[in-house]
């Protein structure tokens, strides 16, 4: 992605599978019933000749997600198996398998996945270096969140968030990376977004109710939040400091790993910029906003549901008043959109999370989140 951002419609990103199921005799299709995992390995009977197969799984709407693999690959003497790289949480769905080419179908078969929010792990004085692996606390979730590890070359690479609580209860969330060279992967690729998240990110990771959060709410209709940071850093790498926010087309938050992916629009405040990348094309400079100086950019080109805002005098420690940001941007997209070929940011359009992360393109380091705070007042 040459705009150098951590997120593009046409590159989502994507679920780390993990769990599944043992393989099971060919004569049955499993998933089936409910399950107890949101990465179900797909089991299915071999079609005699079949050189390809298809899986199709979709919800109550018709809605869903197609998956192809290579008869060779998915299929021996007990039957055929398969591990889309996808998750699904909180889902109703059914799937059938197509042989090609004789185009030969077995199913629908119907199963439910859990909700990931009742298996989230809470857990203090833990680290864990897994993909998507979250610790929740209080009112947050502190997010693996590696969306883009496949722009690397190789393994080497390594990024692991901790969570440590002191004798007087006090949270301190942080991780260390290594990205590598920037050689060691695609240049202009964003690698991951290591994470706090407060509220629903893309209904995979909620860190409290709405009336602990005040999230996820239509934009006419939210309440003021109050974003407080305070970080430090060691190292050297190529990354930002960003803040950001996913509207989407209603309170019922989805994103990638669900059937239907229901974001609308992302907003994000970039507070430490990097050496060389920007979020986009240049739109404006110098502009007022909750009393600093910001430089706007969009994406006409390859993202239209994006607007970014980076600090022209960088701060480690600071206050946001949020809402003053999605204000801006309403009234700025919808004065300018037709204009300048982007989308507006709409007033029904729903948040679902304030989120605070480093988007990391290369080279090696450790961030601390000294301070965290999200406050909502109705």
């Amino acid at each position: 992605d040459p705009d150098g951002d951590g997120f593009g419609w046409n590159g989502f990103e994507t679920c780390i599978p993990g769990g599944g199921q043992t393989e099971t005799p060919s004569g049955t299709m499993t998933p089936s019933g409910r399950i107890g995992t949101g990465t179900p390995q797909f089991s299915w009977p071999a079609v005699s000749g079949a050189t390809r197969y298809t899986i199709q799984i979709e919800d109550g709407d018709g809605s869903g997600y197609s998956y192809s693999i290579d008869a060779g690959s998915a299929c021996n003497s007990r039957g055929c198996t398969a591990f889309p790289s996808i998750a699904y949480f909180d889902n109703h769905l059914s799937w059938t398998v197509e042989a090609q080419p004789s185009g030969a179908r077995q199913g629908p078969v119907s199963f439910t996945t859990p909700r990931n929010a009742d298996i989230q792990p809470i857990l203090s004085n833990q680290s864990d270096c897994e993909g998507w692996a979250s610790f929740a606390y209080d009112k947050y979730v502190v997010l693996n969140n590696q969306w883009n590890s496949d722009a690397m070359y190789s393994n080497g690479w390594h990024q692991n968030v901790n969570v440590k609580e002191d004798q007087n209860g006090n949270i301190t969330p942080s991780w260390d990376y290594n990205w590598l060279a920037e050689s060691q992967g695609g240049i202009y690729d964003v690698k991951a977004y290591p994470e706090i998240v407060y509220g629903s990110k893309l209904g995979t990771h909620v860190s409290g109710t709405k009336a602990e959060t005040g999230l996820p709410e239509i934009v006419s209709q939210l309440p003021e939040f109050v974003v407080d940071f305070d970080f430090s850093e060691t190292g050297s790498a190529e990354r930002n400091v960003a803040l950001e926010s996913f509207f989407h087309d209603s309170c019922n938050i989805a994103g990638p790993c669900d059937v239907v992916d229901n974001r609308s629009y992302e907003m994000m405040i970039w507070v430490e910029n990097p050496s060389r990348r920007t979020p986009g094309r240049l739109a404006l400079t110098n502009q007022l906003i909750d009393g600093r100086y910001w430089d706007v950019y969009i994406k006409p080109n390859s993202n239209k549901h994006y607007i970014a805002f980076t600090a022209n005098n960088e701060f480690s420690r600071g206050r946001i008043n949020w809402n003053r940001f999605v204000e801006w941007t309403e009234n700025w997209t919808a004065a300018n959109a037709d204009r300048l070929q982007i989308d507006a940011l709409l007033p029904e359009y729903c948040m679902g999370a304030i989120e605070m992360g480093t988007e990391m393109w290369s080279g090696q380091g450790s961030f601390t989140l000294n301070n965290f705070n999200v406050s909502f007042t109705p």
